[in-house]
């Protein structure tokens, strides 16, 4: 019954999708009504209108969060996703908001994180009404804009909505995540040194989300004379050739920029990507230049907690990860922006104090945010359902899994990440020319209508 609604809607399908990764949802500067911008606002607007027209019941939380309801019970499950995406960075083969179509792949920033996904929910959802079935439970599909950021959607939903019976976020992979590591944010801040003899760097910005690996890092430095800039933008070449770091320069005077291009990744992955900050770092660090000391300590973070004294491991989460996502430099203070995801036996306050112990005196660090970790039991009946929903539909394992990742998981009781990856798909999440298979979109159609019947009938 799903597989032929879903083949006589697929152009529908495809082309509603197209539409709402079309638009470029980046969290920007707050108007009214819309707290995240401009982006988040009409990506919103887009799912409801569409909802509508599909003769389903939505509301619009105060440009915070929406969702769109099924069913006529009090108590729901829900299926939570975010329709803000990160900035689209550099190096894109294919436009960023094009939605461009090419090999059976979608090709747009959001169209894996979190964007397609959740509007295969929500076309699960229409399917089920279009359908005819009427689940004991209503369902809702729950849309936030700040996910990656603050949360402060899902602040404001729960503050006015009631909690769900459980559900699920498809904003991981499949088969099913049942643990989320912990989730911390730390800035470390250095003062920048006043040596006037030594080289000076004037500015210094680098990445654009904690959760990102940085693809740039640029600095500006003062060599004193035009001379020492020429004898230094050939020193940096050659290090940066020895290095394989992709470097571009520009001497003017006695000023020398230095641009440092990275590889952007999740910053739950943070191996996946090439991170341009310790790049610049290791660069600079092998001159004589002001805050030596501090480059070469930034030269050695490593994705594994080393370098700030945190390495740690347990044996259901894993290894710790680290990823150095933003730096700046600002009224003669150094920021460095660090992303931590640790396992569920150590707690922020262990990472702040061996933070201390591990970094010079001068250095100040203190928790930005901070986000404990998620544990749900294997035997609890919304994983059990789920499971059985997998195994059912593509008649493979669903040995559940353990992410860095953070999902709206969190912020719902009984909730878990279930898809939109599927086993063996290339994760492209908040990298150039992120992606999604057109045929794993209509599957998720599929499965999650299936996942949402039966938690609503279950729960």
């Amino acid at each position: 019954m799903f597989d032929q609604y879903i083949e006589e809607h697929r152009t529908e399908m495809v082309e509603s999708l197209r539409s709402l990764l079309q638009i470029p949802s980046v969290k920007s500067e707050a108007q009214d009504c819309r707290p995240f911008g401009q982006g988040p606002a009409e990506a919103l607007e887009y799912v409801l209108n569409f909802a509508k027209g599909k003769g389903l019941a939505t509301r619009n939380l105060d440009g915070y969060a929406g969702h769109v309801e099924y069913g006529q019970d009090r108590e729901y499950v829900a299926v939570v996703g975010h329709l803000d995406v990160v900035p689209a960075g550099n190096g894109w083969k294919h436009p960023p908001f094009g939605a461009e179509i090419e090999d059976d792949k979608i090709f747009a920033r959001g169209a894996l994180d979190d964007k397609g996904p959740i509007f295969a929910a929500l076309w699960a959802l229409v399917m089920l009404k279009d359908l005819g079935l009427q689940p004991r439970r209503s369902i809702r599909v729950i849309f936030g804009l700040d996910e990656e950021n603050d949360w402060r959607c899902m602040e404001h939903y729960l503050a006015s909505e009631a909690k769900p019976l459980g559900g699920f976020t498809p904003d991981a992979a499949f088969p099913l995540i049942h643990a989320e590591k912990g989730i911390a944010t730390v800035k470390v801040e250095v003062p920048a040194e006043n040596d006037s003899m030594l080289p000076k760097v004037l500015r210094f910005e680098a990445g654009q989300r904690f959760n990102m690996v940085p693809d740039y890092a640029f600095a500006q430095v003062d060599c004193h004379s035009e001379t020492a800039a020429r004898e230094w933008e050939g020193k940096l070449h050659k290090e940066a050739r020895s290095r394989q770091i992709e470097l571009d320069t520009q001497a003017t005077a006695a000023i020398i920029q230095l641009t440092v291009r990275g590889l952007a990744a999740h910053g739950s992955t943070p191996g996946d990507g090439t991170n341009a900050i310790v790049h610049l770092a290791e660069l600079l660090g092998m001159q004589s230049v002001s805050n030596g000391s501090m480059w070469r300590a930034i030269a050695g973070q490593d994705t594994g907690g080393n370098g700030l004294g945190i390495a740690a491991s347990d044996e259901i989460m894993g290894a710790l990860t680290v990823n150095l996502g933003i730096a700046s430099l600002t009224d003669r203070t150094y920021s460095f922006f660090f992303n931590i995801r640790y396992p569920m036996t150590t707690c922020i306050d262990d990472i702040l104090e061996k933070c201390h112990g591990a970094l010079s005196d001068k250095w100040k660090a203190t928790v930005v945010e901070n986000r404990n970790p998620l544990f749900i039991p294997l035997d609890h009946p919304v994983i059990a359902t789920l499971r059985r929903v997998y195994e059912e539909q593509t008649g493979l394992k669903s040995t559940p899994l353990v992410m860095g990742g953070g999902t709206y998981a969190r912020a719902m009781p009984n909730t878990v990440a279930f898809g939109g990856l599927f086993p063996g798909r290339e994760d492209t999440a908040h990298q150039k020319d992120e992606y999604w298979h057109i045929e794993d979109f209509l599957r998720c159609v599929s499965i999650f209508g299936h996942a949402m019947n039966d938690l609503a009938n279950t729960l």
